[in-house]
This record gives C-alpha cells, structure tokens and sequence, in this order.
C-alpha cells in the first residue's frame, strides 16, 4: 500500500514558513483548543527548547500573521491566523496521522537550502 505524500497546501506552507520541528510544536500547541493566550514561559515549559528559541518563533509566527501580540510588558500571544487557518489544521492532521512524513519534509526543505548553498561552490572544469 503506497503512502500518500503531503498534501500540496500542507507542503506549501511547510516551505513558506517552518524550519524546525521546534516551529512546528510551537505552532501546533497555540493552534489546538480554544482561542488562549500565552507567553514565553508556559510555552517554553512545554517545548523544553530554549526561551529565546520559543520567542523568536513567536514573533516570526506574529510577524508572517499566524499570531497576534499583545504590548503588554510581558507579551501575549494569540492564535488568531489571518489567512492560511485551514493549512495549519491539514498539517495539524498529518502531523498526527504521518509525523515522520511532516518531519522529512521540514528537513527536505533546509537539505535544499543547503545543498543549493554548497553547490554555488562546486569547482567546475576549466574550459579547454
């Protein structure tokens, strides 16, 4: 039985706007359940990667629309995308029905980026 690959909406937005995992978990946690808003730590206290790691996917979610921010002092975070809403709860259900298909292609995605960065540097054969 063949696996069927990512839907093309779901892969779209995994290039648009994921690079890591950490993203993604981040991304998945604020989207699922009832409109909350979050600051830095609860959410770090779940992800266990890094403060300013879980900031500063917060501001690129809030920066690209997916998150509104408060200007309070300490900033809350709301899941409120403009757009793209039916994206997030496709890859919400791949990511739970085919995790490793969603993981490879947040990692195909930055294996690209850098096999095109190495490339630029690959010695060519002088011209006879």
């Amino acid at each position: 039985m063949a696996v069927d690959p990512l839907p093309t909406e779901v892969k779209q937005f995994i290039v648009s706007h994921l690079v890591s995992v950490e993203e993604l978990e981040i991304l998945l946690m604020l989207a699922k359940g009832e409109r909350q808003d979050w600051t830095v730590d609860p959410i770090y206290q779940v992800i266990l990667s890094s403060r300013s790691s879980v900031e500063r996917a917060l501001e690129k979610f809030t920066a690209i629309g997916i998150l509104q921010k408060s200007a309070d002092a300490a900033p809350l975070y709301c899941f409120q995308p403009q757009g793209g809403d039916s994206a997030i709860r496709e890859l919400a259900r791949c990511y739970r029905e085919a995790p490793v298909r969603v993981i490879e292609a947040i990692y195909q995605r930055n294996r690209d980026s850098v096999q095109g960065f190495a490339d630029a540097f690959k010695l060519k054969p002088d011209d006879p």
